[in-house]
Parts: C-alpha cells; sequence; structure tokens
C-alpha cells in the first residue's frame, strides 16, 4: 500500500484545523431544532378570536411578538443557458427574500405561521425559521412597510409600518385608534382654532387588518350650514396642523377623513 502524507490533518484537538484554539468559543444552540413546523396555537386563536370581534389587534400582536415565524426564500434564477437537446437549462440560482406589491400601493414582507400555511402561498418556497424581531427587521432592511402573515390563507393578517418598528424594538404597540395620546394629538388644533367641529372620533379604518382601507378613519362632526368653501378650509387647517406633530407621525401610518354634518 502506498503511502501518504498527512501533513495537513490538524492532530492539535485543542485547536482547529487552522490553528486557532478553541477555547474562550462558544456556539449558540438552534431555538428552532424542535421545530416541527405548525402555528403557534396562542396566535391562531387570537387570531381567530380577533376575527369573531375585530376590536383591538393588540392580542395577535402580542402572540406574533412571541412566535415562531417563517420567512419564505424564493429561488432567483441568476443564469441560464441551452441544454443539450436545446432545453432552457438553470446554471445558477439564488436563494433570496421575497418582496410583495400590497393591495395599497406599499411593499411588504411574506411571513408564515406555520409551513402549511406558506405551501399554499407557494409550494415552492423554502422556508427559514425566525423571531418577530429578525422578521422586522428583515422587512425594513428590504424597504417594506408592510408585513403579511399568512397571505391568500384565512390567518391572514397585515401588520403596518407603526406595528413593525415596535416589533423590531421589542416594544409594546398601541393602534393609533386605540391610542388615547393619538387621539389627543388630533383633538388639540380643534380646542384652540376650530369652533366649527362639534365632535372628532377615531375608529379602525381597516377593522380586519387585511389592508381594505387606511389605518386609521377619521370622523369630524361640523355645524349645520358650513359651506364648500368653509369646509374645505377647515380642512386644510386641520390637515396642517396634525402634519405637525412628530406623535401622530409616528403612531399613524395612514388616515382617511369622514366629514358628518349636524342636524
Amino acid at each position: 500500500m502506498d503511502s501518504h502524507d498527512h501533513k495537513h490533518i490538524n492532530k492539535d484537538r485543542f485547536a482547529d484545523s487552522a490553528g486557532v484554539p478553541w477555547e474562550g468559543r462558544s456556539f449558540d444552540s438552534n431555538p428552532f431544532a424542535d421545530d416541527n413546523g405548525s402555528a403557534n396555537p396562542v396566535l391562531i386563536e387570537a387570531l381567530a378570536e380577533f376575527r369573531a370581534n375585530p376590536t383591538d389587534p393588540r392580542a395577535v400582536f402580542q402572540a406574533f411578538a412571541t412566535s415562531r415565524l417563517l420567512i419564505p426564500l424564493l429561488a432567483d434564477l441568476g443564469e441560464s443557458g441551452e441544454g443539450a437537446h436545446g432545453q432552457t437549462v438553470d446554471k445558477s440560482a439564488d436563494l433570496s427574500i421575497v418582496t410583495v406589491q400590497t393591495p395599497d400601493g406599499q411593499t411588504g414582507l411574506p411571513v408564515f405561521s406555520s409551513v402549511a400555511a406558506m405551501a399554499v402561498w407557494n409550494k415552492t418556497a423554502r422556508p427559514v425559521p425566525a423571531d418577530a424581531a429578525r422578521v422586522a427587521l428583515a422587512a425594513a432592511s428590504e424597504g417594506n412597510t408592510r408585513i403579511v402573515l399568512d397571505p391568500g390563507s384565512e390567518t391572514e393578517f397585515v401588520f403596518r409600518r407603526p406595528a413593525i418598528k415596535a416589533l423590531a424594538t421589542q416594544q409594546d404597540w398601541v393602534p393609533s385608534f386605540l391610542n388615547e395620546a393619538v387621539g389627543q394629538a388630533f383633538a388639540a388644533p380643534l380646542d384652540e382654532t376650530e369652533p366649527n367641529v362639534l365632535a372628532i372620533y377615531l375608529e379602525a379604518g381597516d377593522p380586519f387588518s387585511r389592508l381594505d382601507g387606511a389605518e386609521l378613519q377619521i370622523s369630524l362632526k361640523l355645524v349645520a350650514g358650513l359651506n364648500q368653501d368653509e369646509v374645505q378650509a377647515l380642512v386644510a387647517r386641520l390637515a396642517e396642523a396634525w402634519s405637525q406633530s412628530e406623535l401622530i407621525a409616528e403612531s399613524v401610518d395612514s388616515m382617511q377623513l369622514r366629514l358628518i354634518a349636524a342636524e
């Protein structure tokens, strides 16, 4: 039998093949090692309760924030060529994070509660497990202002920009239409300069969190008898005042205005 040169074999059990000592190194355990691909039952229950009574999405946010999510990766063909029989052959393909166009003209990162929900959306997607903070950071790094949970499934739910920021920074989130401080910020100019506004109401503009409308609907009850020019001037003044509020800018993703004439 021929002899072989074994100089390249590392004989030092206290160092790696490059001679760097193992001492002082640590290896993080995989928190998803036992993951079977199913959804967090707490998240599914929160989504079901929200669909039945869509008044407060915070329970969904809290369950999402503590769930394992799945980010889909899809093959992105880098280069193709022609095979021996004239067929197109993939020479290289990279897996990349997906960005989708949302109905409101924004871009969103699709994520999934389970492998089954991902398969409904795209059977070829490769699931990558991540916690909610990593999902939010991934969305932001790709310039997305939406996270779309389980698109195309019964459990679909969309997180908008303020909620994404809260997830990324691991903070609590209060939707704008339930935020008392936001309500006060909208009401402040009325108390000072707008006697023709009798009342203001803040409501969810997208009650099921599926991008069916703006995040926030503001309803203004006006005194009777205002003409069109007076109403337009009033709305312009309020829009200008509200645009100066940092709290509104940070807490409100989008809004629509509804005018109610007093009887």
